[in-house]
């Protein structure tokens, strides 16, 4: 882990209490410490026997580009990994702006299109992170190939969601019929 972030005493409880149920060493995280500055952040948690971390986290924050406000969105979390049959691939953990807090004070208020407050701020972000994706992460992993879990507070066909679309990432759960749920 890095020293300038190190230390996340709730992932490595969290960790520690899966390992002492499932067995030493089933589960790691990656320490990225504090990231951003509001009470809920992003974090990763991953299984060493499937996949091995492949450099230092990424993190994407307003230093990267303005239009990423991370004080609305929490700053995003990136890995690279290499599984277990050579493949490299990086995750990325994204907890956007929700649609139930006012933006107000960055001009991005509710417009009664039903996708609810901050949805130009939420859109932003998904614009700043397919050009990160692109232009920061492949170049770091070397491998284009990027999974972006988390919470973008978006449902299918909302702006966010149709910026990584048009950017040529695939909805999964789309694509493979899951049958996606929330909350």
């Amino acid at each position: 882990a890095r020293a300038d972030l190190a230390g996340d005493p709730v992932l490595e409880s969290i960790v520690n209490a899966l390992n002492l149920e499932l067995g030493a060493g089933t589960y790691a995280f990656i320490d990225a410490g504090v990231i951003g500055t509001d009470a809920i952040k992003v974090g990763m948690i991953y299984k060493p026997g499937s996949v091995t971390p492949v450099g230092d986290f990424e993190i994407l924050d307003s230093s990267y580009d303005p239009a990423f406000i991370d004080d609305k969105s929490r700053p995003v979390l990136a890995q690279t990994f290499e599984d277990n049959n050579g493949g490299v691939f990086t995750v990325a953990v994204a907890h956007l702006k929700s649609k139930g807090s006012a933006c107000d004070d960055v001009g991005d208020p509710d417009i009664g299109d039903f996708q609810g407050e901050c949805n130009l701020t939420r859109t932003a972000a998904a614009e700043v992170m397919v050009d990160w994706f692109e232009n920061h992460l492949a170049v770091v992993s070397g491998d284009p190939d990027i999974l972006l879990v988390g919470d973008l507070n978006s449902y299918a066909k909302e702006d966010p969601i149709d910026v990584f679309i048009a950017a040529g990432y695939v909805d999964l759960a789309d694509e493979f019929n899951f049958g996606p749920y929330s909350y």
